[in-house]
């Protein structure tokens, strides 16, 4: 049954004072107004809730009960904001949030370095949790929010892309000497491949934007493909890579900033895959100053790794 909250707070600030007068006096309405809706909220919920004499007012059995359930539920509503405006004023001291592997390693400390430099006072955490991981703890508000790849269209997230990057080739000069500089699906089908588990990747192809992830556009391409390996981490994948164990597909991102001479770096063409990287929130969170200030560092110091970032 809809009942107007309103209604409910007059009914038991008159009940608790006994009187019509002071419960308008202290709500700062008429007596003849708070007499209306008392008697608006009786008529909804069937009920007759108070006693009205010429010298008091006292509520009747069935209104004590609603008096005390009223009074609870107050209270309980008031120890809720009290929390909420606690919670609120700890965020704006303290920043937690959640990065992605494959970002971190090239990202992460610079940006660490000016947000010290710029909010000395503000406590920080960072998770450095897989993708899968980092948006259950942005769902659950265990982080403010998360540098995540692409995330599909989800009711409870929202994603705001920072950068789109290229997926590259990874192969030792030692055992793979002979590939052009820019490597196809052609080339892919005849060569050991090493992938990265569950990564998101969208495939550009005819003016069009397919969401994927890496292994279902590789079985999906109606070749034989010969996965040699499949692997959680890019680090991981880059030490194969470096043995000769196979072609690594990685983000531009993952790429070590200094790796083996023996390891040559190629561009992948037709169809261009690319993967994006972007702020993950809970829909409808306000982040505080300092992490949004923390966002923005991440926007310049990823526009750093590849041209095609975004405003």
């Amino acid at each position: 049954m809809p009942v107007n909250l309103k209604l409910l707070h007059t009914f038991a600030r008159v009940a608790h004072l006994r009187s019509f007068s002071r419960a308008a006096e202290e709500l700062g309405r008429t007596p003849s107004a708070i007499s209306m809706q008392v008697a608006e909220l009786e008529e909804q919920i069937g009920l007759k809730l108070l006693e009205r004499t010429t010298r008091s007012v006292t509520p009747t059995p069935d209104g004590a009960i609603l008096l005390e359930r009223v009074q609870d539920s107050i209270r309980s509503l008031e120890e809720g904001i009290v929390e909420a405006r606690d919670a609120a004023e700890r965020r704006r001291g303290r920043v937690v949030f959640g990065c992605a592997p494959t970002v971190a390693a090239g990202t992460l400390a610079p940006v660490l370095i000016r947000f010290r430099a710029r909010f000395p006072k503000v406590a920080l955490q960072v998770r450095e949790v897989t993708s899968n991981d980092l948006l259950n703890a942005v769902r659950e508000r265990e982080v403010d929010f998360g540098i995540t790849p692409f995330v599909q269209a989800k009711s409870d997230l929202v994603f705001k892309r920072l950068l789109r990057e290229p997926l590259v080739a990874l192969a030792s000069r030692d055992h793979f000497d002979d590939l052009p500089e820019v490597l196809y699906l052609d080339h892919l089908v005849r060569l050991p491949l090493l992938v990265m588990q569950g990564m998101p990747i969208i495939v550009l192809r005819d003016e069009r934007e397919l969401p994927m992830t890496l292994t279902q556009y590789l079985e999906r391409s109606g070749q034989f493909l010969n996965i040699a390996c499949s692997v959680r981490q890019a680090a991981t994948l880059v030490d194969l890579a470096t043995s000769g164990l196979g072609i690594g597909i990685v983000p531009r991102l993952a790429v070590p900033a200094e790796m083996s001479r023996n390891v040559r770096m190629y561009s992948l063409a037709e169809p261009k895959i690319v993967r994006d990287i972007g702020l993950t929130t809970l829909k409808g969170e306000v982040l505080s100053k300092p992490a949004l200030a923390l966002a923005e560092m991440f926007k310049v110091q990823l526009r750093r790794f590849a041209p095609r970032s975004i405003d």
